[in-house]
């Protein structure tokens, strides 16, 4: 008797299943940033934050060898660094990213978003709400972290949303960093495995205010009351910071 053996395949469906390219920095031609996408916020810093930010001229960040490079350094006692935003804003999406960070005491480089909100001058923190997609600080190089900041969960108080995932060669390797945002729940990958999972479980505003467009930040920040909070040591300059793509789905 013939027996015909059927293998059934599951297809397990991805963040990016579904859903179209919208936004696609490769850094892959050299020289300067391109500044039809970013903004170089090079206003005041926060968190007690060491550095300063430069405009385009300072030379903190430049595109070569198809990275973005976001540099620290130090000169006559003065820190300087980069902080970009991008002009436009996305409301839900998986977002991704690749990239390579710093380490030593008191580096601090985040992929993060904040409310369009903010810009409009209609908007406050915590209440607009902040996706910290990853963060990282020198003192513990191995960990990277996760968090929604929100009126009602925030640094600033004992209930957090925020998980810290270690992994080895965290700052020796380039990771893939990604966020899948969905009206009811957001998800943290890292290295295409998902990392942590947040949903809303029917919260108002107060808890989720992740429902309006947000926009893009990658920045290097030095010291500060969590960078900083072990000391800086002045062995890290020149810090690099290197982004290789930034890709957006939706």
């Amino acid at each position: 008797m013939l027996s015909i053996i059927l293998t059934a395949i599951c297809v397990v469906s991805g963040p990016k299943d579904g859903r179209k390219l919208v936004f696609d920095e490769e850094f892959n031609k050299a020289g300067s940033v391109n500044t039809a996408q970013w903004i170089f916020d090079d206003g005041p810093v926060y968190n007690q934050e060491l550095e300063k930010y430069t405009s385009a001229k300072g030379g903190n960040a430049i595109v070569e060898h198809g990275n973005l490079v976001i540099t620290a350094t130090k000169v006559n006692g003065v820190i300087t660094s980069a902080r970009l935003e991008t002009k436009q804003a996305w409301k839900y999406g998986y977002f991704e990213f690749r990239a390579k960070v710093p380490t030593g005491k008191g580096t601090w480089p985040a992929i993060w978003m904040l409310n369009e909100s903010l810009k409009k001058g209609t908007g406050t923190w915590p209440a607009s709400g902040e996706i910290d997609i990853m963060e990282n600080v020198g003192y513990d190089p191995a960990s990277f972290h996760f968090s929604l900041h929100s009126a009602k969960y925030n640094w600033m108080k004992p209930a957090q949303r925020t998980k810290a995932v270690s992994i080895p060669k965290a700052t020796t390797e380039f990771h893939v960093f990604g966020l899948d945002w969905k009206p009811d729940t957001i998800v943290f990958y890292l290295d295409g495995s998902p990392a942590y999972t947040v949903e809303r479980k029917g919260e108002d505003t107060d808890g989720w205010p992740f429902k309006d467009p947000f926009y893009l930040i990658l920045n290097l920040a030095i010291g500060g009351n969590w960078g900083g909070s072990k000391g800086v040591d002045d062995a890290i300059f020149p810090s690099k910071y290197y982004i290789d793509y930034v890709r957006i789905y939706q």
